[in-house]
């Protein structure tokens, strides 16, 4: 198989899964919130005019949070800090690099969960 046909049947395969993506998002659309915030002065992780670049969904009592912002010490944990304030309780969380000094974070939360239920949940 060559690079051509392989770009090509991925493409394919991420058009399939987008529009199933809306399909799912059609079925449920009515419980679906989505809050896209851009430049965040209050809660600035970084020096780039562009960053940061917040995004939030929130499906029943779930809460995705998508942030990309410049790499910095002690970021992660002032953001799930703030989640947790807001009485959301982390149920997973990814960081990854992205070039040499920017993060996208990832991290699905839920509503309305006390402590001891978290716990007892993992």
């Amino acid at each position: 198989m060559d690079d051509t046909t392989i770009l090509d049947k991925a493409k394919i395969y991420v058009e399939n899964l987008q529009e199933r993506v809306k399909e799912l998002e059609q079925e449920d659309g009515s419980n679906i919130k989505r809050t896209k915030i851009v430049n965040s002065n209050e809660y600035n992780c970084g020096t780039s005019e562009n960053l940061p670049e917040v995004q939030a969904k929130v499906l029943q009592k779930e809460v995705l949070v998508i942030i990309h912002c410049e790499k910095q010490n002690g970021v992660i944990l002032k953001i799930l800090t703030h989640l947790q304030n807001l009485h959301l309780s982390i149920v997973n969380s990814s960081v990854l690099r992205f070039g040499k000094s920017n993060l996208d974070i990832t991290i699905v939360a839920q509503e309305g969960r006390t402590k001891s239920q978290a716990i007892q949940a993992r």
